[in-house]
């Protein structure tokens, strides 16, 4: 009788399709926004401002439906986006480029770092490499998930870092001088397996930062297995089992909670190993991205939904929203600020500092920008967003099809 192996194979029980058979799936801009149509409409389109069931996508924008409005009523002419509610939100990228920037994501064991994924796609600037993995970061957690259930190891560990600036060397013991604190939680399950785990960055191994992260990532009545932190203690409405790991006959820590400690190892191998170390500033992106990675290692379909936001309903998020405009920055770079704005507005903006004795910045966003008396020519891009459509292909499923056009003729050649 064969015995069932500890760790299963990866992709035993849903396996994801070779890159050239996702390439024929997704071949163009047109088969990406059949696939988010479908998944967000199930039975048809139907207008979320109406509720109609009439509409047609638009040939210059396949993402985009408009209405044909319902009845007697009105028509509604509303349009609607596909990306709406997604990581797409927004972008300028192509939908191709998205989706095998999530099939990358997804399929890569041990994850892709920007640099990378501005050589697989092709991409122009590392900026929007950059940009676009931490938008599919932004996706990989759900904020409807639920909490870690029944026999549940916790912990805390470090992860050391160094700034240029900074000390050569962490500090020992509790001390902060460059380590992070994180904090972690994975489910038991029968044998050495693990469930799912939950990460987070602590302020300071403190019970005010300890006791908020259990109560949130765990369930009522669950049973935690920990040190003998006292941090700990009192958690309500959750049994409590401390092991001592200073006592004489006790195991190693490694031994009495292998499942969190094999979890710490893997994330700071995989940090080092993609990413060359960890920064402090988004360390919450990363622990996020470990934890999609650590409880969906052996499902890729839904997992690739997940990664493009499919059904989340995500608000748009930009640049900014992801490094960050405190007021720190924005005196940090205050010249470059400057730099960007017209001559009209920087001098209008240094007079009302001037006479209201208020920081130029602020003085800067009550200005506002200024319209310019020059004449504006605009810039037509260099290459189309959408790729024109080759003769022969079909121009959506049968779902969403249109009437079919009548055949071309060939004109016989009379010359």
């Amino acid at each position: 009788m064969a015995r069932e192996a500890l760790f299963p194979t990866r992709w035993k029980h849903d396996k994801p399709p070779s890159i050239e058979a996702f390439m024929a799936n997704f071949h163009d801009d047109y088969a990406c926004a059949e696939h988010l149509a479908r998944k967000r409409w199930p039975d048809g389109f139907v207008c979320p401002h109406c509720g109609s069931k009439k509409g047609w996508r638009l040939e210059a924008k396949p993402w985009v439906w408009e209405c044909a409005g319902k009845g007697d009523d009105p028509i509604c002419r509303r349009q609607t986006s596909v990306i709406a509610g997604t990581v797409m939100h927004g972008t300028h990228l192509p939908l191709r480029t998205w989706f095998i920037a999530a099939y990358l994501a997804a399929t890569h064991s041990n994850s892709i770092s920007a640099l990378q994924l501005q050589a697989k796609l092709g991409l122009g600037s590392y900026k929007t490499a950059w940009l676009l993995l931490h938008k599919l970061r932004r996706a990989m957690v759900n904020p409807g998930r639920t909490p870690l259930q029944g026999d549940v190891e916790v912990d805390e560990s470090s992860i050391p870092y160094y700034l240029h600036d900074g000390p050569s060397g962490g500090g020992q013991g509790k001390s902060l001088v460059g380590k992070i604190f994180i904090i972690g939680a994975v489910e038991k399950h029968e044998g050495r397996t693990s469930g799912r785990i939950r990460l987070a960055k602590l302020t300071e191994d403190k019970r005010r930062y300890i006791q908020p992260f259990v109560l949130a990532n765990t369930a009522p009545r669950c049973t935690i297995y920990t040190d003998a932190n006292r941090s700990y203690v009192g958690i309500p409405d959750r049994k409590h089992f401390p092991t001592n790991l200073s006592a004489k006959d006790a195991l190693p820590a490694h031994e009495s909670f292998e499942r969190i400690h094999r979890v710490f190892s893997n994330l700071k191998r995989w940090g080092l190993g993609t990413f060359h170390g960890f920064r402090e500033k988004h360390l919450d992106a990363y622990l996020h991205e470990f934890e999609f990675r650590w409880n969906r290692r052996r499902r890729f379909r839904s997992t690739l939904d997940t990664l493009l936001g499919i059904g989340q309903s995500l608000p748009r998020t930009t640049y900014r929203d992801i490094v960050g405009d405190t007021s720190e920055w924005r005196q940090a770079h205050k010249e470059q600020i400057l730099a960007m704005v017209s001559p009209e507005r920087r001098e209008a903006a240094r007079y009302l500092a001037r006479a209201r004795k208020i920081d130029i910045l602020d003085a800067l966003e009550m200005v506002g920008p200024i319209r310019s008396t020059r004449p504006y020519k605009r810039r037509l891009l260099e290459r189309p967003v959408l790729a024109p459509r080759r003769r022969g292909e079909e121009r959506s499923t049968a779902r969403y099809r249109h009437p079919p056009r009548p055949p071309m003729i060939a004109m016989a050649n009379v010359a």
